[in-house]
Formats: structure tokens, C-alpha cells, sequence
């Protein structure tokens, strides 16, 4: 639900930005554009996990560990550039009006369905890519969270531009960053033990598993949310541990570096 939630409002608020600026400037012809690029980009993004669904149900044994490792850094990586692009961004509304008007004054609806279907598409391959990895740890739930996820959003995004209420949006992307980026964490250290299973990363004579099971099992209720959200396990060994721990650290870094870096360029 969170995944969906995020991703969702993204698309949601590029294209309420669009509709506005041609509402306001009295250009309705041009939103026959918007939903062209909107139904490019759910399809481009369903032709994704259609892709996906056929090429992973094709593998079994080492191959299949292979492509889940693969998957996971790859998924892990997208939330990270992700979270990145989100943090950079301080006049994201502004920016797009301003491409908007640029196709308009060149009278380029291919350009604006172009703009709102990569928009689109970019947001809907990482919810693929999320709740693909997502799956691979549990199964149970999934449909239901992500729909109501994408409801929320919905929702939210029509509130917002159809009575023009003011919302912190920074709050939810904020709180969503955080959860975000435990679960990327948790797909590394996933990726890790697929690889040490191939054998492709050792498992050092130093590198026992730790056994949690005695305090909370990851096939317990509580222990399948925390496997979903965060890529919990009750016997991870000490390389899974150390790899959540230095992506988190170095995300954190990352965002650090980032806001040290603009607010250079703002002096």
C-alpha cells in the first residue's frame, strides 16, 4: 500500500499539474494530449510486468536465485536514485509548467503526451519493479495493499487539485522515504543471501547465522509485515547484516551530501 500510495501520487500530482496549467490558461483542447500520454504509460508499464511475470516464471534452481539476487540490487538501486530525485527537487511544479508551455507555444501534443507518459511510465515501472521484489519475500496481501494504495492516491491527488487544498506533501514523501528505504535495505541484504546460496559471495568461516527465531519467527504474522516491509529474517548471517546496515548509512550520507551540495549552489 505504501509503494502504490507513493508512486501513485507522483503520477497523480504531474498529471493534476498539467490539467491545472491548462485550465487555467484556457488550452482544454490540449488535455486529450494528457490522457494519451497517461494510457501510454500504464500500458508501457504493464507491458513491463507482463515481461517480467513470463521471464522469472521461466527460471528454476541456481538461475531463479540468480535473477531474484539480480532483481533485488536492481530494485534497491531504483529506490535509491529515486529517494535521490525526490530530495533534490524544490520547484518540481514549477519546472513542469514550464516544459508544458514550451510544447504548447510550439504546438507539440506529441511533446506534452511524451512528457506525461514518461512521467507516468517511470513511476508505474518502479511499482513494478517494487512489489515484483516485494513478492519474492511474501505473497499473502499483496493485490489488496497495492489497490488500496493506488485508491489513496487517487483520492488524495483529486482533493488537492479539485478543491485546491494546500498540503505538506514533503510530510508524506518524508514518511515514505524512511520505509522506503529500510525495505531497498532489506533487498540488499536479500541479494546477498541469494548470491552467498550461489556461492557467487562467500559465506566466511567468520560469518555464522544469527538465529532470531527464538524472539520473533519471519513466518509469523508480525514477522511476514516486517519480512514485507523491511526484508526482516530470523537467521541472517553477519554479511546481510552488515550490507542493511552500510545501505542505510549510506543513504543517509547520500541525502546529507545532496543538501550540503544545493545549499552551496544556492549561496
Amino acid at each position: 500500500m505504501l509503494i502504490t500510495l507513493r508512486e501513485t501520487l507522483e503520477a497523480a500530482i504531474v498529471v493534476g499539474i498539467v490539467l491545472t496549467f491548462f485550465s487555467k490558461t484556457d488550452q482544454l483542447h490540449f488535455r486529450t494530449h494528457v490522457w494519451r500520454g497517461l494510457t501510454a504509460g500504464i500500458f508501457a508499464a504493464l507491458l513491463l510486468a507482463l515481461i517480467l511475470e513470463m521471464t522469472f516464471t521461466g527460471f528454476e534452481g541456481p538461475m531463479e536465485k540468480l535473477f531474484e539476487g539480480i532483481l533485488m540490487f536492481t530494485t534497491a538501486g531504483f529506490i535509491t536514485w529515486m529517494i535521490m530525485w525526490v530530495h533534490r527537487q524544490k520547484d518540481v511544479a514549477q519546472r513542469i509548467k514550464e516544459k508544458v508551455a514550451y510544447h504548447v507555444s510550439k504546438s507539440y501534443g506529441l511533446g506534452i503526451s511524451f512528457l506525461v507518459a514518461i512521467a507516468v511510465w517511470r513511476e508505474g515501472t518502479e511499482t513494478v519493479l517494487y512489489l515484483k521484489s516485494s513478492s519474492i519475500l511474501e505473497q499473502s496481501g499483496q493485490f489488496i495493499g497495492a489497490v488500496l494504495g493506488i485508491a489513496a492516491a487517487v483520492m488524495l491527488a483529486y482533493i488537492l487539485f479539485r478543491f485546491a487544498l494546500r498540503a505538506d506533501l514533503s510530510v508524506v514523501f518524508n514518511v515514505t522515504s524512511v520505509f522506503l528505504i529500510m525495505f531497498a535495505a532489506g533487498l540488499v541484504a536479500h541479494g546477498v543471501h541469494e548470491f552467498q546460496e550461489l556461492g557467487i559471495v562467500p559465506v566466511f568461516a567468520f560469518d555464522p547465522v544469527v538465529n532470531f527465531s527464538h524472539i520473533l519467527s519471519h513466518e509469523s504474522t508480525f514477522g511476514s509485515l516486517l519480512r514485507t516491509l523491511f526484508g526482516y529474517t530470523a537467521t541472517p548471517t553477519v554479511l546481510e547484516i552488515a550490507s542493511y546496515i552500510a545501505f542505510v548509512l549510506g543513504i543517509l550520507w547520500l541525502k546529507r551530501l545532496t543538501d550540503t551540495v544545493l545549499l552551496k549552489a544556492a549561496r
